[in-house]
């Protein structure tokens, strides 16, 4: 009956573990760094802020526009008139009340106002709209670019750090076989009992090493995570490959310089502060101009007290015609403003030659680290051939006891860390090459 029981457990026990790792491996999501992307864009907070930003320019815009049309007003009032006292005999003496009939007024006024010139102030106003509008818009594309980027350093962390997992991994089954066979050797006297401890240290450093890459895997999926608006704990596996196949450098670095003149956001964003700055001044000379419009005013006021002689009765009065304003104040009240609007706009000027130094250099950067990456990549590669060739020969060569355990671990050590070092480089090479793109325009 135990026997059962038993058979039972077992069977129990490993549907569990077959069903746990279903669910784990369904929970895992293999995802490609198009797909990390667009996820990113979808959810991304920081860009929904700037699209409701961008619907607020637009809005503006129409404003600006509605400006042209006629200014209606209406204007109604009541009230009670007091009765009106008349010093015949001075201030000081008792006045004399002229007798209201009707202490009413009331009063409904309709005026319109059609501007016909005043100086281009509208159209700029429209103008400066607009710009703000298209200011908008290069901020939401070098957001959009940032995040991306941020996507792709994320992405690239992951891939480095299962890479570099799986490697430990590896490295560790060497080391608990090379520790087994140490033992036996220790066993039968052949090795000292130093070789066994170095052995299982080098076993326990390569095991907490596991445990770090781990943390890190998991840290590098929460950021992962929350820029795609996932749960913080959803497993991520990379599906893109870690090699360059795609990566080159198709055009020279002048290509790149060039092409961030027309598409890098930071450009557009610098050009359309000096257009702001043109605009404001333009704005201050318009309000110098002279105003003229056609006005029309209609109302219907009781009682008639505007022309002699007065009636105690409603009346109708309607007028048109041109009106023409000047604020002679503008000349000297505006005087410093004006001055200050220049140099606004050579402060802008000086602004956008700066924001171009820095796109150069980075750029500049970005394409001589990622020259050097490709051919650190190409020397890593001949490390590793090389370090595997060591450590095949001092593996052999300590197992034959021509060599000591130290050379043998430093070995193992020099073959690690030359893949490590080929991973970092193909890596830092695809960050610099997104970092370059990124830079002139082209993300």
């Amino acid at each position: 009956m135990k026997k059962y029981i038993y058979l039972l457990y077992g069977i129990l026990l490993i549907s569990y573990h077959i069903s746990t790792a279903q669910i784990t491996n369904t929970d895992t999501v293999l995802i490609s760094i198009d797909e990390a992307w667009q996820k990113a864009y979808d959810n991304s907070k920081e860009l929904k802020e700037q699209d409701l930003k961008t619907a607020i320019g637009e809005e503006n815009i129409k404003d600006a526009k509605m400006q042209v049309l006629p200014h209606v007003g209406v204007e109604a009032q009541y009230g009670k008139l007091a009765n009106i006292p008349i010093f015949v005999d001075g201030i000081t003496n008792e006045p004399e009340y002229v007798p209201l009939t009707d202490h009413s007024i009331y009063d409904v006024n309709v005026e319109a106002y059609f501007n016909i010139y005043s100086g281009g102030a509208t159209k700029t106003a429209i103008k400066t709209a607009e710009a703000k509008q298209a200011l908008l818009e290069h901020i939401k594309e070098e957001t959009t670019d940032q995040l991306h980027l941020e996507v792709i350093q994320h992405y690239l962390d992951l891939q480095r750090f299962f890479k570099f997992k799986d490697l430990i991994k590896h490295n560790i089954k060497q080391s608990e076989e090379r520790l087994r066979l140490i033992t036996e050797l220790h066993k039968n006297g052949v090795v000292l009992k130093s070789d066994l401890l170095r052995a299982q240290l080098q076993l326990s450093k390569q095991q907490t090493q596991l445990v770090t890459m781990d943390n890190n895997i998991v840290l590098a999926t929460q950021s992962l995570n929350i820029l795609m608006g996932n749960d913080d704990d959803i497993p991520l596996m990379p599906a893109d490959s870690i090699e360059l196949n795609n990566i080159s450098l198709p055009k020279d670095y002048y290509s790149y310089v060039d092409a961030s003149f027309t598409h890098s956001p930071l450009e557009k964003m610098a050009e359309t502060e000096i257009t702001l700055s043109e605009l404001n001044a333009n704005a201050l000379k318009a309000d110098k101009q002279p105003k003229i419009g056609l006005f029309g005013t209609y109302s219907y006021s009781y009682p008639q007290i505007m022309l002699y002689p007065y009636e105690m009765s409603p009346y109708l009065l309607g007028m048109a015609g041109v009106r023409l304003t000047y604020d002679i104040s503008a000349l000297y009240h505006d005087k410093h403003k004006e001055r200050a609007a220049e140099i606004a706009i050579e402060h802008q000027r000086v602004a956008k030659e700066n924001v171009e130094d820095a796109i150069r250099k980075k750029i500049k950067t970005a394409y001589k680290r990622f020259e050097e990456d490709l051919q650190k990549v190409e020397v890593s590669k001949n490390n590793i051939d090389q370090a595997q060739e060591n450590y095949r020969i001092v593996d052999q060569t300590y197992f034959n006891q021509l060599a000591l355990l130290t050379d043998l671990l430093d070995a193992d050590n020099q073959l690690l860390q030359a893949r490590f070092e080929l991973i970092d480089n193909q890596i830092a090479a695809k960050l610099h090459y997104y970092q370059l793109i990124k830079t002139s325009g082209e993300l």
